[in-house]
């Protein structure tokens, strides 16, 4: 799921390596970006602490005594040095970097200031070195844009997430055409691979986040080539479904026009996807031998256009990831379009792998005019 724009290095390390070696010499320059106002006015925290950043994520980031924040891109500490301010004793806050001269200074900050619900953490942004469902929120500062793998980060950044945990990214956006040739120094800056608003909130769907929004989607300034903005999204309650969510759910697929027959067969690994309290959409993965077909995906109308059919297509497909499935199908009148943007391909049925031919939702529960869609996972990387 990579984003399709240039890069000075079709070798993601060497372009790792150039950015890591960039920020070092500006840690030893000091800031790049001056912080503002309110940063200045902080002070209690080192005053050789600088900002890197685009922008400030812990103002919309509504963090809480007591929760857990990943700062991605930490840098020299300053935003994780604040929120561990924010959340207080009982919070904790973990910052990932993978330049080492940044990690010496935010650990060195963190030790003088005290705080002791504070780590540092080596990594990239694209493997993160934590747990799954740990971290109630997830910040950064004008760092995903050096990525060469955007999808990479956010598909990551919505793995180490609980359901309900929050996304809050400050970047640098384009208005206008992208670089055709991005030069390293630009790129290095945060300006060669500032991203399409639109394109990075469909990264963040496909990830699996929900009421995913650019504010602002366009530049404050008209003749701004580029501009800081945040990326916001919410990670859903998907959860596996019990007996009792049984009529509910077909209730929603019978809303949806789709079979509900088959629904309480014990080869099917059913989910849910709630909001407000209440199921708001469904997802079905049958499973035969090393291959899997996902079916019943279906959301009540008034809870449409923000997200939840691709959490729940997304959380069934790393579900086939976890079970070891060689490929999974789908089939549609309605989302091809939206099949082919999650990584599907369209095939006939023919192609479709035999054990598949087991299934009664082939073999006749789906309409003869439905396309038929194949996700490769013995090939895919995950």
């Amino acid at each position: 799921m990579k984003e399709d724009r240039a890069i000075p290095s079709a070798d993601a390390r060497s372009l790792r390596e150039a950015v890591r070696g960039h920020y070092t010499q500006r840690l030893e320059a000091g800031s790049c970006c001056s912080p503002g106002p309110d940063l200045l006015a902080l002070e209690e925290l080192p005053i050789d602490v600088p900002s890197f950043g685009c922008g400030d994520p812990n103002a919309v980031a509504e963090l809480r005594p007591g929760e857990t924040v990943l700062d991605l891109g930490s840098g020299a500490g300053l935003d994780a040095m604040r929120a561990a301010k924010e959340v207080g004793p009982t919070g904790r806050v973990i910052g990932v970097d993978m330049t080492p001269a940044m990690l010496e200074r935010a650990r060195a900050g963190a030790e003088r200031l005290g705080l002791r619900n504070l780590e540092f953490r080596e990594g990239l942004i694209e493997e993160l070195p934590v747990e799954d469902g740990s971290v109630d929120v997830v910040i950064s500062n004008c760092v995903i844009n050096l990525s060469a793998d955007v999808g990479r980060v956010l598909c990551e950044a919505a793995r180490v997430l609980r359901p309900g945990g929050r996304l809050r990214v400050s970047d640098t956006f384009r208005s206008g055409e992208r670089v055709q040739r991005p030069e390293l120094e630009g790129w290095c800056e945060c300006e060669d691979g500032a991203h399409d608003p639109r394109a990075l909130a469909e990264l963040a769907r496909l990830a699996g986040f929900v009421d995913v929004r650019v504010d602002p989607e366009t530049p404050p300034v008209t003749d701004a080539s580029t501009y800081g903005a945040v990326l916001y999204g919410a990670k859903p309650w998907v959860t596996e479904l019990d007996a009792d969510a049984a009529d509910t759910a077909e209730a929603l697929l019978r809303t949806a026009g789709l079979p509900s027959a088959g629904w309480s067969h014990p080869r099917l690994r059913r989910w849910g996807v709630r909001f407000d309290g209440r199921l708001v959409g469904v997802v079905a993965l049958e499973v035969h031998g090393r291959h899997g077909l996902v079916r019943s995906l279906a959301v009540e109308p008034e809870a449409r256009r923000r997200g939840f059919g691709g959490a729940l297509l997304t959380h069934a497909v790393a579900e086939a990831r976890k079970l070891g499935l060689r490929s999974v199908a789908g089939l549609t009148t309605t989302i091809p379009t939206r099949l082919l943007a999650w990584g599907f391909t369209e095939v006939t049925r023919d192609d479709l792998p035999l054990e598949l031919g087991g299934s009664a939702e082939l073999r006749g529960a789906c309409p003869a005019d439905a396309r038929v869609f194949l996700m490769d996972l013995a090939g895919a990387g995950s």
